[in-house]
């Protein structure tokens, strides 16, 4: 039987340590490290994960509760509709409910190499494949570069190959026997006396989890903890945290002790950041429109310190400034004053860096430039179209728990 080689060059990656803040200086934590892959390996690695997806898919291996690298769905908008649901249903019919975050320290860099092996074969990848995977395993390095400078060459040991396609389905398949493991535990939250139960959430190592009793929760997070052990994974026990509500009221929670030493605790009164949107006992409205506001704003000044012209310049808001609205917009409630105003917030920072006159034609602002317009999207177009487009593909959906969001929310199916 022929030895399978891999070439040195094609298992070497490029990781460029970009500061984040220069305030901070030089210490470790304040570089954001980019991956760049050879494009031979990424142009190969793209063919495994389009085959192994559709072996995935094919045999219903993914399950519903891992949004990462799922195809036809709106990945971290399906998570923050069934949190928004559960939230919305505990308090309605004034339930108990207790929740818990779990964030795993640095989570991609420390998955075992022989455990993505084993997860491969477990889920039934071809032969072929794994042993190309396993080999090439051995040879993993990255080269640093800070500056422009080399700091030196890092053999990947542990953890994922990161920057194609292939790895986040690498990682999202390492946690598939999580899902299977909380599955069994038959705990968790059920919206209705017949409905579906809900205790866990994913999307790639992003976890909520949900009990109707601190018993529940407290055996949910020692599970995935033992879990995480065992295949020598670490909690961010800075990032993770716990809530309870009784008869949907926030109350006070003893905190979780791990078998470690270290505890789970209630979240600061500034709310938990779940898949970008600030949460407690409900989703913070009013904290959330508030940040949105202000990042937003900041972007738009950004842009309008550019020497963009006219056209690109639409463009770049559009893109970049108005997609910090629409991203939460069908969870954060808007007013229509609040986005009239924020849509007039906008035309007076044109005019005050001269990319709008004060006199022009308010509604041509909005109309499309192929039509004779400037082409900006505005704030209340924005916020109703993301509104329509959630609405219809819940009440569109065939997933049992998106399905139940519908006619939480009263969503009639479309024909």
């Amino acid at each position: 039987m022929q030895t399978l080689c891999i070439t040195e060059w094609l298992v070497v990656g490029r990781t460029i340590l970009v500061m984040k803040d220069t305030n901070k200086g030089t210490e470790v934590g304040n570089y954001r490290p980019i991956a760049c892959l050879n494009l031979i390996w990424k142009a190969l690695t793209g063919i495994f994960s389009t085959k192994v997806y559709a072996h995935l898919d094919r045999n219903g291996v993914l399950p519903v509760e891992q949004k990462g690298c799922k195809k036809g769905c709106m990945g971290t908008k399906d998570q923050l509709a069934i949190d928004k649901c559960v939230l919305k249903n505990c308090k309605r019919r004034k339930t108990n409910l207790n929740m818990a975050w779990i964030d795993y320290k640095k989570a991609y860099d420390m998955v075992p190499h022989s455990w993505i092996i084993k997860t491969l074969k477990m889920v039934g990848v071809a032969d072929n494949i794994i042993d190309f995977m396993a080999k090439s395993m051995f040879d993993w390095k990255t080269n640093l570069f800070s500056a422009g400078n080399l700091l030196g060459t890092v053999n990947i040991k542990r953890g994922i190959f990161q920057g194609d396609s292939f790895s986040p389905l690498l990682f999202v398949i390492a946690l598939i026997p999580l899902t299977h493991v909380l599955r069994e535990s038959k705990m968790g939250y059920q919206l209705e006396k017949n409905g579906p139960k809900i205790n866990h959430m994913l999307f790639m190592d992003d976890l909520k989890m949900f009990g109707k009793s601190f018993n529940e929760i407290d055996s949910l997070v020692q599970t995935v903890q033992q879990f995480s052990e065992d295949i020598k994974m670490e909690f961010g026990i800075s990032k993770c945290a716990v809530v309870a509500l009784k008869r949907g009221k926030r109350s006070h929670m003893e905190g979780i002790k791990l078998p470690n030493g270290e505890e789970l605790g209630d979240p600061d009164a500034g709310g938990y950041k779940y898949l970008g949107v600030l949460e407690l006992d409900s989703m913070l409205c009013k904290e959330m429109k508030s940040k949105v506001k202000e990042v937003y704003l900041r972007r738009l000044k950004l842009l309008l310190k550019t020497r963009l012209n006219g056209k690109n310049l639409f463009q770049a808001i559009n893109s970049w400034a108005v997609a910090v609205v629409r991203y939460s917009a069908a969870f954060v409630n808007w007013t229509q004053d609040e986005m009239k105003q924020l849509d007039r917030d906008t035309r007076q920072l044109l005019i005050k860096y001269g990319a709008l006159h004060k006199k022009s034609n308010v509604l041509r602002v909005y109309i499309r430039r192929k039509n004779g317009g400037r082409g900006l999207i505005g704030i209340e177009e924005c916020v109703g179209a993301e509104l329509r487009s959630v609405h219809h593909y819940l009440a569109n959906s065939h997933e049992v728990l998106l399905a139940a969001v519908a006619k939480e929310d009263g969503l009639d199916r479309e024909v």
